[in-house]
């Protein structure tokens, strides 16, 4: 009976998987290689299985020179406010994630994105992870510039001491232009910026805007406040970056550098991206963010188990179909343990890298349904639930 039970989970668990909504993704394509094209339909993959709705992301991008300046992409969102079940009013959504939340498109005829990329940049289209040095992983700077599309982006301004939200304009990210009207934004936040702190946690879009005091708070310490964020941040306000001298396109709308540097999980929606590294796990504080802003997440993901001192790993993607990535940033990994449904050890493995932080797991060879996890290492050995498609 208990085997019976066992194996009906099994269906029961790969059943919801197929009843969820993955985000679909309708891309326009200008000046791409078919290396580079690849390289960004797999970075689309990955957030497939990350986030859901049932209204496709319009992404319209550019392949192109960006000059000398070291740029290796930029994304430049759609926006609305306003829209039937808006959760929060009088504030900014990108349209990608506004459609989600309505369940509808709202901007019929629009992209939600336009998303530049540097083609004189020396990438790394590959999509196995494992970037040769002096070369940019070309799948992890989509990935960074889709979040932004999805709504991780302030509307954040420093005009000499100044601060404010909501005074953007086309005219800040010449000779760039977008494909959709520049939104009238009104002086108003986005939802994001609904959610940053101070270092004595006053809420920043609660300071005269635009203001001085607010330029001030723009360029000292700033964390985010969001439930989902702090929770998987082990209940600790993740910190923005915010340097002494704000950065338009920099400042506010990424993780900061110091605190999750290269190798750290949670690195991909930090500003700067390092030759010869990649990370294709957007990590748990930004799938937090993009949850408290208003996306659904793949329950399969199963962030929530992160927020204990003993089970603070992550794996990714899940659901996997070829390779599944064991991180855990905190911890070293001794090794790591798939068990089917019956219990059954199906693969063992030990980490290849001396750092010790992550192991890929090849699940190519496994039956589609549900699998567990056991992380071992000196000090912990938690198990979480993954699916194999």
């Amino acid at each position: 009976m208990k085997k019976f039970l066992t194996v009906l989970f099994a269906l029961f668990v790969a059943f919801q998987l197929r009843a969820q909504n993955p985000v679909q993704f309708n891309v326009t394509y200008n000046g791409f290689t078919p290396q580079a094209q690849a390289a960004f339909a797999f970075a689309t993959h990955i957030w497939s299985q990350t986030l859901e709705s049932t209204v496709p992301v319009k992404v319209n991008t550019y392949f192109v020179p960006l000059g000398s300046g070291g740029l290796l992409g930029i994304t430049l969102p759609n926006g609305i406010k306003d829209f039937p079940g808006a959760p929060v009013a009088s504030t900014w959504y990108a349209t990608s994630l506004a459609n989600s939340i309505a369940g509808t498109e709202l901007n019929p005829g629009q992209f939600d994105m336009d998303l530049y990329l540097n083609s004189s940049i020396n990438w790394y289209t590959d999509t196995t992870g494992t970037v040769p040095a002096g070369q940019y992983d070309l799948v992890s700077i989509v990935l960074h510039e889709l979040c932004h599309g999805f709504g991780f982006v302030s509307l954040a301004k420093k005009s000499g001491t100044e601060g404010s939200f909501g005074l953007l304009q086309a005219s800040d990210f010449a000779p760039l232009v977008t494909s959709f009207p520049w939104p009238q934004l009104d002086t108003l936040p986005g939802i994001f910026d609904h959610y940053l702190l101070n270092a004595l946690f006053q809420p920043l879009d609660t300071f005269t805007n635009p203001s001085t005091a607010l330029g001030t708070q723009l360029t000292n310490s700033v964390y985010f406040s969001g439930p989902s964020a702090v929770s998987a941040n082990g209940n600790i306000n993740p910190r923005m970056y915010a340097p002494g001298t704000f950065s338009l396109g920099s400042s506010i709308l990424h993780l900061n550098e110091a605190t999750y540097p290269v190798g750290n999980i949670n690195e991909l929606m930090t500003p700067n991206a390092a030759p010869g590294s990649a990370n294709h796990n957007p990590g748990p504080i930004c799938i937090g963010i993009l949850q408290d802003i208003g996306w659904t997440i793949n329950p399969y993901l199963g962030i929530d188990e992160n927020n204990s001192e003993e089970n603070n790993f992550s794996v990714y993607p899940n659901p996997a179909t070829k390779e599944l990535r064991v991180s855990d940033f905190k911890f070293q990994i001794e090794r790591a343990d798939v068990f089917d449904v019956l219990g059954k050890c199906v693969i063992s493995q030990h980490p290849v890298s001396s750092v010790q932080h992550q192991i890929i797991i090849d699940v190519s060879k496994l039956k589609r349904g549900a699998y567990m996890v056991k992380l071992l290492g000196e000090k912990f050995s938690p198990t979480k639930r993954i699916v194999v498609e």
